[in-house]
């Protein structure tokens, strides 16, 4: 008997950022149900010890879903903090978060080369189309980008822009 991928894809189909991503040691003979209850059950626990989380005028899945972004916005804590500031400031004054994270999850590809095409998919989580965070999270967000959701660095950017090698550069304005 084989672990059924099949199954255990069906069960966390509306788990996304829900489950602890972490190094689990499971025997492929495990049912997919324990491997999900164990993945949840590590994320209920962990999730209680993040700092700041109970004081958030943000909810729970807005927390999840600003995180899950920046982990695939920015690759250092520093970088993660300014631009979870700058993109909980466009929601404040209602500007589009136009971020690129999402779309992997959208149309599946794994470069943040986008196409025209790309921008006029027409789903809640295309951030160029729709205003505010999408529905939910896009990914498992690691305790990094959740801290810097939740404590994000107050600046006067409006704009940011990361070079092929991950080093990011801010604006104030689009020029």
């Amino acid at each position: 008997l084989s672990f059924d991928k099949k199954e255990f894809l069906k069960i966390v189909k509306d788990k996304e950022g829900y489950l602890f991503p972490d190094t689990y040691f499971i025997a492929n003979t495990s049912r997919p149900k324990t491997v999900v209850n164990l993945m949840s059950d590590t994320f209920d626990s962990k999730i209680k010890t993040v700092t700041g989380l109970a004081t958030s005028t943000h909810t729970l899945n807005e927390i999840l879903t600003m995180a899950s972004i920046l982990e695939g916005e920015a690759l250092t804590t520093a970088d993660r903090k300014i631009v979870a500031g700058v993109l909980w400031h466009r929601i404040e004054i209602g500007m589009p978060l136009q971020v690129d994270a999402t779309f992997s999850y959208v149309n599946g590809k794994s470069t943040f080369e986008l196409t025209l095409d790309d921008l006029k998919i027409d789903s809640p989580y295309n951030t160029y189309k729709h205003k505010g965070l999408p529905p939910g999270p896009i990914g498992s967000p690691s305790f990094d980008s959740l801290e810097a959701a939740l404590m994000p660095t107050k600046s006067n950017y409006l704009y940011y822009l990361a070079n092929a090698r991950g080093k990011t550069f801010y604006g104030e304005n689009y020029d």
